[in-house]
């Protein structure tokens, strides 16, 4: 093959143009969904010109409610963890004589059993119903409940250590 046939063959392989009709069905379809990969400009434009069009968009007006971010579960974490660190350190301080429980729910010098069951007396149909009924407890929910649990366990901790160094105040458990 001479040179001057080599050149007019490359001229001609590469002059040749693809249109969409040679393309497959996957091909076109990557080109509709926004893939034009390598193609030409020309052939894109002849691909998505031969997809049908649906112009028709229904209006759907949804009035659904905002939505609301709920607690995370490191959150929910801190809160159970309070809640037993709230009855250990409530158990601790009253073993002393000197210390006495100061909720009126619970008496003078309750035991463990009684702190957990007024927790599950009082949290847990709050959460039952919150769960029920979809009701979303928030960070911000849980910010606040674990602020105070927080500073009753700091307190309860603080009241036993003071128990502890007191020489009038004896253990009585």
């Amino acid at each position: 093959m001479s040179m001057r046939s080599l050149m007019l063959f490359a001229s001609i392989l590469f002059s040749i143009t693809t249109f969409a009709t040679d393309l497959t069905p996957s091909q076109k379809q990557f080109i509709v969904w926004g893939e034009p990969c390598c193609y030409s400009a020309e052939i894109v434009e002849d691909v998505l010109a031969q997809q049908h069009v649906d112009t028709f968009q229904p209006k759907v007006i949804l009035d659904l409610p905002p939505f609301i971010e709920p607690a995370t579960k490191l959150q929910w974490a801190m809160f159970y963890t309070l809640q037993i660190l709230d009855i250990y350190s409530t158990d601790r301080a009253i073993q002393y004589s000197c210390v006495k429980e100061v909720n009126p729910l619970l008496g003078k010098t309750p035991t463990a059993t009684e702190i957990i069951a007024l927790k599950v007396i009082l949290i847990g149909p709050a959460l039952y119903y919150a769960h029920k009924h979809d009701v979303t407890i928030t960070e911000t929910d849980l910010q606040l409940s674990n602020l105070v649990i927080g500073a009753v366990v700091a307190n309860n901790i603080d009241v036993y250590s003071q128990a502890k160094k007191r020489d009038d105040c004896i253990k009585i458990r």
